[in-house]
């Protein structure tokens, strides 16, 4: 019998618990730009190690442990240390530990999953426990779904809005493939305890009700594979209720009934399958939610894994480095995609991105893990079929730990679901051990004077690394508050640049990370932009002051390089860098961008803007011929590259080439059919070349393509009326007068076409105007 302190220190260790897993189902920072994914990891971060910390408390006050002797135990205690092995031969220590704090895939994500389900078997061995797990479970579930239709339908209201600026993604989960996910966890347990439980009409209603709006939300976002899985999940919740009432009646206990919640999400399942695309465009009519679901494929996954395993075996590449190794091994078709410069940071699953990150042993360590809690629930399921709570309790926590393990096996989720199917799993080892079926380890150790020294030594050590966590996990969420500050501030007034400058290197105080350090390089970029085109300010003080920030643009984008050295944009930006000093005549800038641009192919060979970042450079040293070739090497690895394409338009039409320019233009329409931006583009250089009746054409196109595209609306009033088309011109000029009436160029071009007298005496002069670059005067609605 544990006395009332132990008694008062194990209740404080379990709500912090409990606490930190539920109210993060929807917690987020109100008012602020912090995302939400950042805001729940530090909850459950500083929940799981406050519950840690007051467990090694009460440990030390009772001279005892008392955990499940079973060997998932060890198989959970070896991923953090198979992580932390492979942290050490990462590129960036910094990545694979603990990164920004609350990314999926560090040593320090796994950790805390890992202590999540040993707090969760020992927590969870009573039934006063497990009802206050599910109780919460579905209050929280319940609270995120109606905050979320209040963010769906008032979530335009200004102040509505405000509160909610964090949630970027548009749900209080995560993406909204985590939220669908984690609504159809809703979905199941609802089913599962409508079948198993008896309920009180109230609660009944209730579960109905969060039954009903989880399968609208996934009726929505209509993700098929979740409806795979919450149709699979219902038909073993149908089956086992059936074989269940079948064991009973012959006891003669009570009449079948038909499981008709679980029935009823089954159908619902099979037709969202079989139709889900017809019934998708239904409801796209009334709610239409952005959900891009963009992933690697397991083809091109395994692609990744293979150079990976090759690279390093048995530790992989460094947790986290998934976006390092996407870079380095890409698969070649990938170019040929719309998603060739997109930098994925997980493969097509979460589990199979372990292969990549840490190689055989953390892989085989994970599948291990998740073996061995199969096998155990698959032997315990010969004690579900009977009438005690914990049964219910025993097959809930199974479900829902394997519906979580599926998703991390085939999807990428976020923390929130990893945490609960973490949970989940050491709900389920504490309900064995309850009824007796996994044995508990007691271990004391004040009677034996020399362990009794290690112990409490051990103890104290772990309580001051549990105190370091915290005040490390604080940092960096700090340092998030910050670094999100630094960012919002977008304008480039004076005021704007101080204040992000600040905020950044508040950020980099708290935490080294080298997308601060990026995002700092560029703050000073737009700072020495500012100072150069300041008129106001003294030949002197303009160089004192560029020198100064010449020096800390440099210093912060190598501070990016040294955190994370394998990361190519890091190297991109420091090249980026050293390009804006090359017009200044900075000493070195020139090599310096050179080298820079070099080491970033050498980390990402396949991606053809670096070789166009080159090509640039080459431009400003107004070595043509050299950009020329760059060009020409980024075209070879992606033919249909349509920056560069319009970086060789541009060079011809420096060197006087309109025709050539033009054709490029050309052959980038015919790739692009369907871009305005691309036929605003060739209208302008058919403009320039006098070539008005094709620069109808072009500008006409584009204006078919985006209405509302101004610009090109302009300059088709400004062709029409160079080929005599007077009527058609003003038209487009009334029509953007209408929309932008303050706009002094589009009424003169109307007094120019009403007073075509006095216009015509005012430009005989200027014949030659339409050979000049044209400067764009209205911009371009968005």
């Amino acid at each position: 019998m544990e006395s009332k302190n132990v008694s008062l220190i194990n209740k404080l260790s379990f709500f912090s618990l409990v606490g930190s897993l539920l109210l993060s189902v929807f917690f987020f920072v109100p008012y602020s730009s912090v995302t939400a994914d950042a805001s729940k990891g530090f909850l459950i971060s500083i929940g799981v190690i406050a519950s840690v910390f007051f467990w090694l408390i009460a440990r030390l006050m009772d001279g005892k442990f008392l955990i499940p002797k079973d060997k998932i135990m060890l198989s959970v205690l070896s991923l953090p240390v198979m992580f932390f092995v492979a942290s050490l031969f990462s590129s960036s220590l910094h990545t694979s530990l603990f990164s920004s704090g609350f990314e999926v895939g560090t040593f320090g994500f796994i950790l805390t999953m890992s202590l999540i389900f040993f707090l969760s078997s020992i927590y969870f061995q009573g039934e006063k426990g497990l009802s206050v797990f599910f109780k919460f479970l579905f209050l929280g579930g319940a609270i995120a779904a109606g905050l979320q239709l209040i963010y769906v339908f008032l979530g335009n209201i200004s102040f509505v809005a405000k509160f909610f600026s964090a949630i970027s993604s548009g749900n209080f989960v995560g993406s909204w493939n985590d939220f669908v996910l984690f609504m159809g966890l809703m979905v199941i347990l609802s089913i599962f305890t409508l079948e198993f439980l008896k309920l009180s009409k109230k609660y009944k209603i209730f579960l109905y009700i969060l039954m009903a709006v989880g399968l609208v939300f996934m009726m929505i976002i209509n993700i098929p594979f979740v409806w795979l899985l919450v149709g699979l999940f219902s038909l073993v919740v149908f089956v086992y209720s059936i074989s269940i009432q079948n064991v009973k009646k012959g006891d003669g206990e009570k009449e079948k009934k038909l499981p008709v919640p679980s029935l009823i999400v089954m159908i619902v399942s099979v037709l969202f399958l079989i139709g889900g695309s017809l019934f998708g465009s239904l409801i796209s009519r009334y709610v239409n939610l952005y959900n891009p679901d963009v992933r690697p494929s397991l083809s091109a996954t395994s692609q990744i894994a293979w150079k990976a395993v090759k690279h390093n075996p048995f530790f992989g590449t460094g947790p986290n480095t998934f976006a390092i190794d996407w870079a380095l091994w890409k698969p070649e078709v990938i170019k040929d995609t719309a998603y060739w410069n997109l930098d994925f940071v997980q493969g097509v699953g979460l589990v199979p991105t372990f292969l990549v990150t840490t190689g055989v042993l953390g892989f085989l360590a994970i599948l291990v893990f998740m073996g061995l809690f199969l096998w155990k629930g698959v032997k315990s399921l010969k004690f579900a079929f009977g009438d005690d709570p914990s049964n219910y309790f025993m097959m809930s926590s199974f479900i829902l730990a394997v519906y979580g393990w599926v998703a991390m096996l085939i999807y990428t989720p976020g923390i929130l679901i990893c945490a609960l199917t973490f949970a989940a799993s050491g709900v389920f080892i504490g309900v064995l051990v309850n009824k007796k079926i996994v044995p508990v380890y007691n271990i004391s150790f004040l009677n034996d004077p020399r362990n009794s020294f290690f112990s409490i030594l051990t103890i104290v050590v772990l309580m001051i690394v549990a105190i370091s966590g915290v005040y490390m996990y604080t940092q960096k969420f700090v340092s998030i508050v910050y670094f999100s500050k630094g960012v919002s501030a977008t304008d480039n007034s004076v005021e704007s640049m101080s204040k992000s400058e600040r905020m950044l290197l508040n950020a980099i105080a708290l935490d080294q990370n080298d997308l601060y350090y990026r995002t700092l390089s560029q703050v000073y970029v737009a700072q020495l932009n500012y100072i150069l085109t300041d008129k106001t300010l003294s030949e002197d003080i303009v160089k004192s002051r560029a020198q100064s920030v010449v020096a800390s643009i440099q210093q912060s984008a190598s501070g990016a390089v040294s955190v994370s050295p394998k990361n190519y944009q890091n190297w991109v930006n420091l090249g980026n860098v050293y390009s804006s000093l090359v017009t200044m005549g900075v000493d070195k800038a020139y090599e310096n961008a050179v080298d820079s641009y070099s080491k970033a192919l050498t980390f990402a060979p396949s991606n053809p803007s670096i070789l166009l970042a080159r090509a640039q450079l080459e431009f400003l040293k107004k070595d043509n011929e050299s950009a020329k070739k760059y060009i020409e090497e980024a075209l070879k690895m992606k033919k249909d590259y349509l920056d560069a394409i319009f970086m060789m338009a541009q060079i011809q039409t420096s060197e006087g080439n309109l025709p050539g320019a033009i054709k490029q233009a050309e052959y980038a329409a015919s790739l692009y059919p369907n871009d305005p931006s691309v036929f605003f583009q060739l209208g302008l250089l058919r403009y320039n070349n006098n070539e008005f009746t094709n620069a109808v054409s072009a500008f006409e196109t584009a204006v078919i393509l985006n209405p509302s595209y101004f610009n090109a609306r302009y300059f088709l009033g400004m062709s029409y009326a160079k080929i005599g088309r007077t009527a058609d011109a003003k038209i487009q000029f009334e029509i953007l007068n209408k929309y932008i009436p303050d706009n002094a160029d589009v009424k003169k071009e109307l007094d120019k076409l009403n007073n075509p007298s006095s216009a015509d005496s005012k430009t005989v002069n200027n014949k030659n105007t339409a050979n000049k670059n044209i400067k764009l005067p209205i911009p371009e609605k968005k």
